[in-house]
């Protein structure tokens, strides 16, 4: 029988498919019309991943050849930093195989896999819903600015700090408060303080939303669903063949530390007072319903942008 591994890696791996054949990349699966895609954390999920299936990796590098342009250099250095040692390994070689083929020169660059371009990849242009971060960089430029524009057009009503764009776009403070600054200046934002902060807002949305075009119903938090996905493939992976109490003891201690990650990313908690022999189905249906939650994504069966945030699992 399939472990749990192969079948989430499996359905992680289909995930990857469909998000890249939105951007453009010669492949297949389910279109995420409606569906904001992050491309930083995409790619560096992809590189992780990248042997499990080495087409995907191909195309994905192909694509980057290509459009690598709207990368943030920047912002991939930041996600970088928060990856494990085999991950960053991984996009070492991914980063110096665009290089080879490209002007791209991205951040941890190592050394170069024997590599061909397929020229396979095409987007005629960036106005699908699903490519608003990539649209938003044409305009803008591909900067803190338009990262953080993509966060007011998801919550247009809401107000934010410098502190909490830099948590969802994953650029420092300095280079959001400075590009906070310049949209303001601009008169596309509005700036309040309130108590010990500054809150900005779009001054108009719906101006904005007539110069930028379609926005998708859903933003996913793609860096912490790709961070849950990697870690439940790699402990399902380390723990499946364990007896059955050491493997409950040890995939419990990995959920209570991805706790904030998993509520970060939206997702159902996972199974409380469980134990014993019905703890490991318990958990396996999770899992896949994890998956298929993400594979989903943007869809009736998937999430959208959610107004209040999922109560942070815990663990007994």
């Amino acid at each position: 029988m399939i472990g749990l591994s192969e079948r989430l890696l499996e359905q992680a791996l289909d995930l990857l498919w469909s998000l890249w054949t939105e951007l453009g990349v010669s492949g297949w699966g389910k279109a995420y019309p409606d569906c904001a895609v992050d491309p930083e954390p995409l790619i560096l999920f992809t590189a992780a991943l990248g042997d499990a299936d080495p087409r995907l990796r191909d195309e994905a590098t192909d694509w980057c050849i290509k459009y690598g342009c709207y990368i943030s250099g920047t912002r991939l250095r930041n996600l970088l930093n928060k990856e494990s040692e085999s991950a960053q390994k991984k996009f070492g070689e991914f980063a110096a195989t665009v290089a080879a083929h490209s002007k791209q020169r991205w951040p941890g660059a190592t050394s170069a896999r024997k590599y061909r371009p397929t020229g396979r990849s095409q987007i005629d242009d960036f106005s699908k819903p699903s490519m608003i971060v990539l649209r938003l960089r044409a305009l803008l430029g591909v900067s803190a600015r338009a990262d953080a524009v993509k966060v007011f057009l998801s919550r247009p009503g809401d107000s934010f700090s410098a502190s909490d764009i830099a948590g969802e776009t994953n650029f420092t403070k300095r280079h959001v408060a400075t590009a906070l600054e310049s949209l303001r200046m601009g008169g596309l934002l509005e700036s309040l303080p309130l108590r010990n902060q500054v809150q900005h807002q779009l001054r108009s949305a719906e101006e904005v939303l007539v110069a930028v075009g379609s926005v998708p119903r859903a933003f996913p938090n793609w860096v912490a669903v790709f961070h849950c996905l990697g870690t439940l493939v790699e402990m399902a992976r380390r723990v499946e063949k364990l007896n059955e109490v050491v493997r409950e003891v040890e995939v419990k201690s990995a959920l209570n530390k991805l706790a904030i990650e998993i509520r970060a990313a939206r997702l159902p908690a996972p199974p409380n007072g469980v134990s014993g022999a019905a703890f490991w189905p318990a958990f396996t249906a999770w899992v896949l319903g994890i998956a298929d939650r993400a594979k989903n994504a943007g869809t009736n069966r998937g999430w959208l942008v959610a107004t209040q945030p999922v109560p942070a699992p815990s663990l007994r």
